[in-house]
């Protein structure tokens, strides 16, 4: 955990505001600075900077809370913020929790964000691996995204923490010579973490794999899962479990799974000090030993009994804190070869890489996602198929994780996600 973070002028302001009514009171304040360059077809290079700067106050007495969020992260912000929460509040049970439960975990500081040249050399050192790619790859577009955050807690009971940030990703949109368009997504702490050649490799080896084919009939199938395609899943799936609705809690689940929200640890791409709402960061172990075993909550979530506090996020300074993944990971307790993966997958679709996000309905718990796969006859593959429909239910998913892969690769997808390949029984495949 680092020290201040520059918005000492928002929190106090604030702070001052809520003194005055004598009301329990939360400030949570944040910068965050992203650097984003982008490269045409055509070769040329657009530089673009983005800040995002605010200030959100929950106030909460005897019998009603509110929430109010104002921009910028001077004392203005901080009283303008302050004295909404106070008119905004309606009939509603205290959300702020006990000072007393409050607390920090040591994380890693942060990595140094790469300068506008590093992102360019890193760009143009893609964009001619990639030219000497046969058969020829054309970059339609590459985006690197290097950024930072600070952000700053308060409570009325004295609590105070901040926290710092720092991450990049990588986007590159490929068209093969024949067939569609496929988008690439990698990320890490740091842009020095991602090695252009093998990027390249990535990229090409997966586009060219399936090119042209035609789409297969529908059947239930065992699917092997390249970490492209399971980590939007796995996302969709920490979101069903931090949803108080969701029905997993205590859902049986395969032996291989062993699923964590790594807030503090080094496996996490984003290691935080505390959640949301200032509990101590820890690790979570949402899926382990055959069964769900955590639902991340808020506070007032667990108050109810519907999940375990400390697994709140905050997607902006806009949002009061929501249960939900931070940084997940699939640990691989026995990682499998890709050769072994694909002969106990035997007869079956390797799905390679995703188009589109999953769709789910949390409500069923059932899900549905377009990927580009190939069929796997006798462990050898037989046929590509552009485009193929992945569809199941979190319970099935639960249950049929057979093995995991050696290969474990993050991603950054509202939440970071950090997962192996993964061969799954009996999904959906049309």
């Amino acid at each position: 955990m680092t020290g201040d973070t520059g918005l000492h002028a928002a929190l106090a302001s604030a702070a001052e505001v809520f003194a005055r009514r004598r009301v329990r009171f939360e400030v949570f304040a944040r910068v965050g600075d992203s650097s984003l360059l982008v490269r045409d077809a055509g070769g040329g290079w657009q530089q673009r900077r983005a800040r995002e700067v605010g200030v959100a106050c929950r106030a909460s007495d005897a019998h009603a809370a509110g929430f109010a969020a104002a921009a910028g992260s001077e004392a203005r912000a901080g009283r303008e913020a302050a004295l909404a929460a106070l008119a905004n509040r309606v009939p509603a049970p205290d959300p702020l929790p006990p000072r007393g439960l409050l607390g920090v975990t040591l994380v890693p500081d942060p990595e140094p964000v790469a300068s506008w040249d590093e992102q360019e050399t890193f760009g143009s050192s893609v964009a001619a691996r990639l030219a000497r790619v046969r058969p020829r790859l054309a970059l339609v577009q590459a985006r690197i995204l290097v950024g930072g955050a600070r952000s700053s807690l308060a409570t009325g009971e004295g609590f105070l923490a901040h926290a710092r940030t720092s991450g990049a990703a990588v986007e590159l949109m490929v068209a093969p010579p024949d067939g569609p368009w496929r988008l690439f997504h990698f990320a890490a702490r740091t842009l020095a973490d991602l090695e252009p050649r093998l990027l390249v490799e990535r990229a090409s080896e997966a586009a060219l794999l399936v090119m042209r084919g035609a789409m297969p009939e529908r059947q239930l199938a065992d699917v092997l899962l390249a970490p492209a395609v399971a980590a939007p899943l796995l996302a969709a799936l920490g979101h069903q479990l931090a949803r108080a609705s969701g029905s997993l809690a205590g859902a049986r689940a395969a032996p291989a799974w062993h699923l964590v929200d790594d807030r503090a640890g080094a496996e996490g791409l984003m290691p935080q000090p505390c959640d949301g709402e200032g509990f101590p960061a820890r690790r979570i172990v949402l899926i382990g030993e055959r069964r769900v075993q955590e639902c991340p909550a808020t506070w007032q979530e667990a108050r109810r009994g519907e999940g375990t506090a400390g697994g709140s996020v905050r997607p902006s300074y806009l949002h009061p804190p929501a249960a939900g993944p931070a940084n997940l990971v699939l640990v691989p307790g026995r990682p499998a070869p890709q050769r072994e993966l694909l002969e106990r997958l035997g007869d079956g679709f390797y799905l390679v890489l995703p188009s589109g996000p999953p769709r789910v309905d949390h409500v069923s718990g059932r899900f549905a996602m377009y990927a580009a796969a190939v069929a796997i006859r006798d462990g050898q593959p037989a046929r590509a198929h552009p485009f193929v429909e992945l569809r199941g239910s979190f319970r099935r998913l639960l249950g049929g994780l057979v093995a995991l892969g050696g290969d474990s690769k993050s991603f950054s997808l509202g939440c970071a996600v950090t997962t192996p390949s993964l061969l799954l029984r009996r999904l959906e495949i049309a």
